[in-house]
């Protein structure tokens, strides 16, 4: 990829941070006092009838152990929602919305009345996908009912890569909405202990602060934490960008970030959102539109009804106004430039104690992979173990125990293949040519221990094999003999 010009890259980052929605705005806050625990110090208002005692709120308690299925989420383009946005010949939330609310936000109290204004100016995506970001989806590239995509990059892309992390989160909820005063002033609090690693192999771990909550009139946020709720979409909460769902516990945020067990951001907090909901990842590792939900349990890339997301935002929280200053990961794009925002999605998580967490999809219970063939090991030339990371070999003796062996084949001869799904997550096996053209592909498989028997005739065209879900870490050579 080529190194865009310094006028490009402008619009790029502001791209990339608008599409944060939700968690963009508690940058407009500074420090506040912090107990030890890194929860908000607003101790006035615990003894309040109406504020914060223990029993007049919410817990949410989500934690995902290491070993289980973890993403880095990519820069990349965003389907547009018909729904939301419209058409071509009739857009929604576009720029004349971007326009009314920057007029609200310039009737807002001294300095918001000129910081707000120009945040949307900077960030129209908070509310609006103005018109020049968008593309029509031509015929022969239709993909469902999406009739425009957003071109700009957003961290809302379907571009991800499978690497490791683990996380424990508990959403304080205190009080059930915004109230006036500093975003900082609210009795909401979070306890998030996570750490995982960069598609490089960077190490990460997040230090959260304290919450916050919005100061943007009809952007509610619960007091900064919500529970059992709706974001996004068209909520007027949260990006547009991303689909309306419902979310089990939710918070705003700033804190520091550390990489590779060095603080990382020595120059001032960044903004750090997370949110627990239904799974919005489909087989295939894409966010669907609104007209899509619910997905279930099998459409989804881990079977699972919910997940949860953490998002570190390239805006850095100052007395005056929220400043644009990139996430200093270590993770490097193709461009050269290092990725300037974290959006980690832990995809096997438990939810211990929150609103719903026994409830199950209907059906749930009774689903089989019927995708999956029986076979007999005996039977199959090449056995492997399809997991997220890599595949491993399982038989002959020539590959057991190897990460995504090369297969030796002789050019027309049939060879059959059997492979278990190791993480219960979604895999097929696919082959393609040296041009990436697919010659072959299997359906896809999700239940864990379900095995898929695949049947080919070696051609000399064939170089990979590889899973269509997981192309960059389940890919292995063909050798032609």
């Amino acid at each position: 990829m080529t190194k865009k010009n310094e006028s490009t890259n402008s619009v790029a980052r502001r791209s990339v941070l608008a599409a944060g929605g939700a968690t963009t705005l508690g940058a407009l806050v500074g420090r506040v006092g912090v107990r030890s625990n890194g929860s908000a110090a607003v101790d006035q208002h615990e003894d309040d009838d109406g504020g914060g005692g223990a029993d007049s709120g919410h817990d949410v308690t989500v934690r995902q152990e290491p070993g289980n299925a973890f993403y880095w989420v990519l820069p990349g383009e965003r389907r547009l929602s018909p729904q939301v946005f419209g058409t071509p010949k009739n857009p929604r939330r576009g720029s004349d919305l971007l326009k009314s609310r920057i007029e609200q936000a310039k009737g807002m109290p001294e300095p918001l009345d000129e910081t707000i204004p120009q945040l949307l100016q900077d960030l129209p995506p908070l509310v609006a996908a103005p018109e020049a970001a968008r593309e029509p989806i031509e015929d022969e590239e239709s993909d469902g009912i999406a009739q425009e995509r957003f071109t700009e990059p957003t961290l809302y892309s379907d571009n991800a890569e499978v690497t490791s992390g683990s996380f424990e989160i508990t959403y304080q909820d205190r009080q059930p909405y915004d109230l006036p005063g500093e975003p900082g002033d609210t009795t909401d609090s979070v306890d998030l202990d996570a750490q995982f690693t960069d598609p490089a192999g960077n190490e990460y771990e997040l230090e959260h602060d304290h919450v916050v909550q919005s100061p943007i009139p009809g952007y509610e946020t619960g007091g900064g934490v919500l529970s059992g709720g709706w974001l996004h979409g068209i909520t007027g909460t949260g990006s547009p960008l991303f689909p309306r769902v419902y979310t089990y516990g939710a918070s705003w945020g700033v804190g520091n970030v550390h990489v590779n067990g060095e603080l990382a951001t020595e120059d001032g907090f960044r903004v750090i959102h997370f949110m627990t909901t239904q799974t919005v990842r489909d087989e295939r590792y894409r966010i669907p539109l609104d007209e899509e939900l619910p997905l279930a349990p099998d459409e989804t890339i881990a079977g699972r009804i919910h997940h949860t997301h953490g998002v570190v935002l390239p805006i850095r929280p100052t007395p005056e106004r929220p400043v644009y200053d990139p996430v200093p990961t270590a993770m490097e794009l193709p461009n050269g430039e290092a990725q300037p925002f974290i959006h980690a999605m832990w995809e096997q998580e438990e939810l211990v104690e929150g609103p719903f967490d026994e409830w199950e999809f209907p059906g749930q219970e009774d689903e089989e992979a019927s995708d999956a063939e029986e076979s007999s090991d005996g039977d199959a030339d090449f056995q492997l173990l399809g997991e997220a990371s890599a595949w491993q070999g399982a038989a002959p003796d020539a590959i057991a125990g190897e990460e995504n062996p090369t297969m030796q084949l002789e050019a027309g001869t049939e060879y059959v293949l059997v492979w278990e799904n190791a993480d219960g997550l979604q895999h097929n096996f696919a082959i393609e040519d040296e041009n990436g053209e697919d010659l072959q592909a299997s359906e896809l498989v999700g239940e864990e221990g379900a095995t898929q028997t695949v049947t080919f005739t070696a051609t000399e065209e064939m170089a990979e094999y590889y899973c269509q879900v997981h192309p960059q870490s389940m890919r292995g050579e063909i050798e032609i003999g």
